[in-house]
């Protein structure tokens, strides 16, 4: 039985005010939604850790977009609409490819195109294993036959999360991921630059400004094997120091005076009051000054420093 009936159907009655009323149910609902994703959150999370992560991949199409989507849907347990978009965006993978090696092979079946790249030899016979297992699981689940219908929800997740898993890995091997031992400080700023892009988009299944902090402090481990975080419990962290002054900013908010660290050329932006803006005038500092000052930041639930205050007077040296 399916039964139809999210809505109430206010057309069938004179309330008068019946916006108010809608604006109650919508209310409810978001409250309902709230308390299931506050009980599933966990599991979300869970799924999220059992998908592989393969790096930085600078060679992207419209298939990325299917691949991000599945990737939600997995982590929210859709698992057979993770199948069904992970085998779409294998043979837009498998196209874009094509295209890229010098071959337009879009009038071809999925199982042909593979069969052909793999004859050019422009994809081993591994990658062409993993793009028909794909297409096997796809198959069965968009003709929803009747062994598909018959699997249980462990054997739709394992399903959807070794698609997901091997179009992963054809993704970074046919396209290569940015090796990390060669990144520069240009390079990876041009990456973490793409990661706050894409938070500051709208795009399904991403958490905005603690996404991208994540994985700007990740992707900084890999790439010059250090970790951001402090990983001290969130003890406050104090830094004394020589530091040239960079920039006074005293006239938005925050108040701000960037310092470059002249032991290790470090730049980093410190929160100010009124009150001390006021004392860094007073003492005649100006930018281009050499100063010595003790910071002080709390970690954040990451155990990243985030905020730094000024936890001494600014003192002007020379």
């Amino acid at each position: 039985m399916y039964i139809d009936s999210k809505k109430f159907d206010y057309t069938k009655f004179s309330y008068p005010d019946a916006d108010r009323l809608v604006k109650r149910d919508k209310k409810f609902t978001e409250d309902a939604y709230r308390e299931w994703l506050n009980e599933s959150v966990v599991n979300i999370v869970e799924r999220q850790w059992e998908i592989n992560d393969i790096g930085a991949i600078e060679q992207v199409g419209d298939f990325v977009k299917l691949l991000k989507e599945a990737e939600f849907t997995y982590a929210i347990g859709a698992f057979t609409s993770t199948i069904s978009l992970i085998g779409v965006c294998a043979e837009d993978l498998c196209r874009f490819f094509a295209i890229s090696a010098g071959h337009n092979l879009d009038l071809q079946s999925q199982f042909n195109r593979v069969n052909t790249l793999l004859s050019f030899s422009a994809i081993t016979q591994d990658i062409a294993d993993k793009f028909h297992t794909i297409r096997g699981l796809r198959n069965d689940c968009l003709h929803f036959n009747e062994g598909f219908k018959q699997k249980d929800v462990e054997s739709l997740q394992a399903d959807a999360l070794n698609a997901l898993n091997l179009i992963k890995s054809i993704y970074a091997e046919i396209m290569g991921a940015i090796d990390y031992k060669t990144v520069d400080p240009s390079k990876f700023s041009e990456i973490v630059n793409a990661i706050a892009s894409e938070a500051a988009s709208s795009e399904v299944g991403t958490l905005g400004v603690d996404e991208a902090v994540t994985r700007t402090r990740n992707l900084f481990a890999s790439a010059f094997g250090i970790d951001l975080s402090m990983n001290n419990s969130g003890d406050p962290v104090y830094k004394t120091s020589i530091y040239s002054v960079e920039e006074v900013d005293g006239g938005s908010e925050p108040l701000e005076i960037t310092f470059k660290d002249m032991t290790v050329g470090q730049y980093v932006i410190v929160d100010i009051n009124k009150e001390e803006l006021k004392k860094i005038h007073s003492s005649g500092i100006n930018e281009g000054d050499i100063v010595a000052a003790s910071l002080m930041s709390v970690p954040n639930n990451l155990e990243m420093t985030g905020t730094w205050r000024l936890w001494s007077e600014v003192k002007k040296l020379g």
